[in-house]
């Protein structure tokens, strides 16, 4: 339908269309009127302009020093032992703990049990990346008791996830040997 639109467009436009091909000489008369268009202007030479270059100068400068200045900022996050000696030795002992854990954990792991410690790695992952923001939070809160709170409660989830990690480790190791045994007999 819409084709012989078309078709009856071109059969009434047959002659007005110009089908024909320009003559060979055609590209050389052209490049001549281009040429003769063509007349070199001499410019003259502009005066240095020294008002860009100073603006630039000073830009960079004054980037270079709000730069500088952000490096003095003070900390943006702090750690619980920064609060108290108490919070400090809080701290110390969740550390070591959670430490001690860690090696127990990677000296009993086994392949049976690698998809748990995967796992629980993961687990501690997001656990350590919760303890970040809190750190940051209690520098803007001015060590609100709240993020303390939240920062031991933090060390406590992290030390309860690798205790039940072991207990589970150790039921899993424990009922292997316990299958073997019975297989045996």
């Amino acid at each position: 339908m819409n084709t012989d639109k078309i078709e009856k467009l071109f059969e009434r436009m047959k002659n007005q269309l110009d089908i024909h091909e320009p003559s060979s000489d055609h590209q050389v008369r052209f490049l001549e009127k281009l040429q003769q268009q063509n007349k070199v202007v001499q410019l003259q030479p502009k005066k240095r302009n020294w008002y860009k270059p100073l603006a630039i100068a000073a830009s960079i400068a004054i980037l270079i020093g709000i730069a500088t200045m952000g490096s003095y900022a003070p900390d943006e996050k702090a750690e619980l032992a920064s609060v108290s000696p108490q919070m400090q030795e809080t701290q110390g002992f969740f550390t070591a703990a959670i430490q001690v854990q860690l090696e127990e954990i990677d000296k009993i792991s086994s392949e049976n049990t690698k998809e748990l410690v995967v796992d629980a790695m993961q687990q501690m992952e997001k656990l350590e990346l919760d303890y970040e923001v809190l750190k940051s939070d209690l520098v803007s809160s001015g060590s609100d008791k709240r993020v303390i709170s939240a920062m031991i409660k933090n060390f406590q989830k992290r030390a309860n996830l690798l205790e039940d990690v072991l207990q589970k480790i150790n039921d899993i190791n424990e009922f292997k040997i316990s299958e073997n045994e019975n297989s045996i007999l």
